[in-house]
C-alpha cells in the first residue's frame, strides 16, 4: 500500500475532475434562470420598483415584419463600422 501523500495525481484524473468542477459551475449558474422561468405569470409581470407596479412587454410570439433586405444590409454594415466589427 502506498501513502496518500506519495500518490501521484494522474493527467486523465486531473482533467475528470476539471471536467467535473466545470460542468457543476455551468449547472450551478444555470439554476436562477431556470428558478425564473418557474415562477408565476403575475410576479414575472411586474417589478419591485417604487413608482410603478408592472413593466409594459411585447407580446410573445412577435408578430411577422417582412423586412426590406436593402434597409438590413445598409444598417448591417453601418453598425458593424460604427460597432467597431
Amino acid at each position: 500500500m502506498t501513502k496518500q501523500k506519495d500518490k501521484q495525481i494522474t493527467r486523465k484524473d486531473f482533467l475528470k475532475g476539471v471536467g467535473v468542477s466545470v460542468a457543476g459551475v455551468a449547472m450551478a449558474g444555470t439554476m436562477g434562470s431556470i428558478l425564473t422561468a418557474c415562477s408565476d405569470k403575475e410576479n414575472s409581470q411586474t417589478t419591485g420598483t417604487a413608482g410603478s407596479n408592472s413593466v409594459s412587454r411585447p407580446e410573445w410570439p412577435f408578430k411577422y415584419v417582412k423586412l426590406d433586405p436593402e434597409k438590413v444590409k445598409e444598417r448591417a454594415f453601418n453598425a458593424y463600422k460604427t460597432k467597431g466589427g
